[in-house]
C-alpha cells in the first residue's frame, strides 16, 4: 500500500508542474497581446502635458489630431508654434514633419485646436506617431516661455 500512495502523490506532482508552467505561458502570451484581436486597438494617446489629444483620426484624406489646451503657470494662454512629427508608423505616406496648427492664436484653457498631416491610412491598418508640440506662453516676470511637450498618438485607419 505505500507504494500506491508514493506513486498517486508522484502522478499528482508530475502534472501539477505542468499545468503550472501551462498556466504561465498562457499568462506571458496574454500579457503579450498574443490573444487580443487587432480590432479591440482604439484610439489613444499618451504624453502632451498640458495638453490633451482630444481626437486623432486617419484615413484616405489625411491624418487630423485635435489637441485640447489644458493649464499653464498662472492661466496664462498658450500660443502654438508647430506641432512636429518625430517618428511614425502605418502611414500610406509621410506625415508632414512641421504641421501648422490651426488656428494660430492664443489660446486660452480649455480652447482645441486641429493639425493636418499629408499621410494617410488605409482603413482597418494601425498607425502611431510621436508628436512634439512647441508653445510660449507669458509668465509674469519671466517673459515669454517656449516649451514643447511630447507624445504618441495612435489609432486604426477609417
Amino acid at each position: 500500500m505505500v507504494r500506491k500512495g508514493q506513486s498517486a502523490l508522484e502522478y499528482m506532482m508530475t502534472y501539477g508542474w505542468a499545468i503550472l508552467v501551462i498556466v504561465i505561458v498562457a499568462a506571458v502570451l496574454y500579457s503579450l497581446g498574443i490573444f487580443s484581436p487587432s480590432s479591440s486597438i482604439g484610439t489613444g494617446s499618451t504624453g502632451f502635458a498640458p495638453f490633451t489629444a482630444s481626437a486623432s483620426s486617419c484615413s484616405g484624406s489625411g491624418f487630423k489630431v485635435a489637441f485640447t489646451v489644458g493649464g499653464t503657470p498662472g492661466g496664462a494662454p498658450v500660443t502654438v508654434t508647430s506641432v512636429t512629427v518625430t517618428s511614425s508608423s502605418g502611414f500610406s505616406g509621410t506625415p508632414s514633419m512641421t504641421i501648422l496648427p490651426s488656428p494660430s492664436r492664443a489660446l486660452s484653457s480649455g480652447n482645441t485646436f486641429t493639425t493636418n498631416a499629408t499621410a494617410t491610412c488605409t482603413s482597418g491598418s494601425h498607425y502611431s506617431a510621436s508628436m512634439m508640440i512647441d508653445y510660449n506662453y507669458q509668465n509674469g516676470a519671466l517673459g515669454t516661455v517656449n516649451a514643447n511637450a511630447t507624445g504618441t498618438v495612435y489609432g486604426t485607419g477609417s
